[in-house]
């Protein structure tokens, strides 16, 4: 079985300061796209997050990164938290629609992969239990 491309989630793991530049990417490429294909991929109007609401959260980030000078890291971390999710929603969608076009998904402003491990922190097995009819129960 042949691995198909999909789009890369490791705009997760840039740095804050560079997520707006890498959003502004895509939504510029997303734009052109939806201009260019208007009417021959009516579907792919169906973005799960909309570009205007794409727009709205880059800029979200971008105006916390600039007041985060003055302390407020908290707006900074929600921020981070709504850019990733959108994007990341954005990218699962731009993959499924693409079915394993690479050149599609780097029209849309994300790099395509075949193969791509992100590492995620494992939490310890001792960690997993539950309770069925009063037996408490732990994965080891």
């Amino acid at each position: 079985m042949q691995k198909l491309y999909r789009a890369s989630l490791t705009f997760k793991l840039q740095k804050t300061a560079k997520k707006p530049v890498f959003g502004s990417n895509v939504i510029n490429a997303l734009s052109a796209l939806l201009a260019k294909d208007k009417f021959t991929n009516p579907n792919f109007f169906n973005l799960p997050v909309p570009l205007k609401e794409l727009q709205a959260i880059n800029g979200n980030l971008s105006a916390a990164l600039a007041t985060a000078i003055s302390g407020k890291q908290l707006d900074v971390k929600v921020a981070v938290l709504q850019w990733d999710a959108a994007f990341t929603l954005t990218a699962n969608y731009i993959t499924s629609f693409a079915k394993g076009d690479e050149i599609f998904i780097a029209n849309t402003g994300f790099i395509p992969v075949k193969n791509e491990n992100i590492t995620q922190p494992k939490v310890a097995a001792s960690k997993y239990k539950t309770a069925v009819n009063n037996y408490t129960y732990s994965v080891s």
